[in-house]
């Protein structure tokens, strides 16, 4: 018990140092400025970002106090994407490690009580969002790809129509990668008419799977909500961008 104390504590103590690490990243912050926010002198959090010193338990609290706001991943969102003339630019979430791991704590905090196995995205503006998803529930990956891989012969297969343009496109998954029983969590960057969502959705039913969560970084419709809300299925949403399209 003694050791899984001091091992909680340590973890307690990490966070808290990556909380300093990605404060200072996503804002761009110099230590003053950070000292100012968080009332520590700047040589201790200096310290404390390198990894020469942990802070004590107190110090941690009042970390993640100071920080929660700036790091909500809302908020978080809404200063780093752009949207211009309809268009949406994720370049400064999905390329931003900081802001992945702030989405890896989201997905913990939602969704770890459920007995989620597997995590299901289409490729491939979701697939840095599903890889920290996977890491956080401890679930594999399976990734729904408009081609078929070589290294796999039998696949799962669904088609929709898409907008832009106007096409019908067809979805693949290997079917060893998705199984019968298996308790799936959907991942999805963006959902605008829900056309993709459901697909993978009808992957999950041929396979005889079962559909538990569904994690979407923006939305810009609420419909595609509205039609899962009598499946028992867990959704969260982000940042809601459904008033852009009225």
């Amino acid at each position: 018990m003694r050791a899984g104390r001091r091992l909680a504590k340590v973890d307690e103590q990490l966070e808290a140092v990556e909380l300093i690490n990605s404060a200072k990243s996503i804002y761009n912050l110099s230590y003053r400025e950070l000292s100012q926010i968080l009332e520590i002198p700047e040589s201790l959090l200096c310290r404390y970002a390198n990894g020469d010193l942990l802070p004590s338990l107190d110090t941690v609290n009042i970390i993640k106090e100071r920080l929660k706001s700036m790091l909500d991943l809302t908020e978080v969102l809404r200063r780093n994407v752009i949207v211009k003339d309809g268009f949406i630019d994720l370049n400064n979430v999905l390329f931003n490690p900081y802001i992945l791991k702030l989405y890896q704590r989201r997905i913990k905090e939602m969704f770890s009580n459920l007995p989620i196995n597997k995590v299901l995205t289409a490729a491939t503006d979701g697939i840095p969002l599903s890889v920290m998803a996977s890491y956080a529930l401890n679930a594999r990956l399976a990734i729904a790809k408009q081609y078929k891989d070589i290294a796999s012969e039998d696949f799962y297969e669904v088609s929709y129509i898409v907008d832009s343009p106007p096409r019908r496109v067809s979805l693949y998954l290997p079917r060893h990668l998705l199984e019968r029983n298996d308790e799936v969590l959907i991942v999805d960057d963006i959902v605008r008419t829900g056309r993709t969502l459901n697909a993978l959705i009808e992957l999950i039913n041929i396979a005889g799977a079962r559909l538990t969560g569904v994690s979407v970084l923006i939305s810009m419709s609420k419909s595609w909500v509205e039609k899962l809300r009598d499946r028992n299925v867990r959704i969260d949403v982000i940042l809601d961008l459904s008033n852009l399209r009225s």
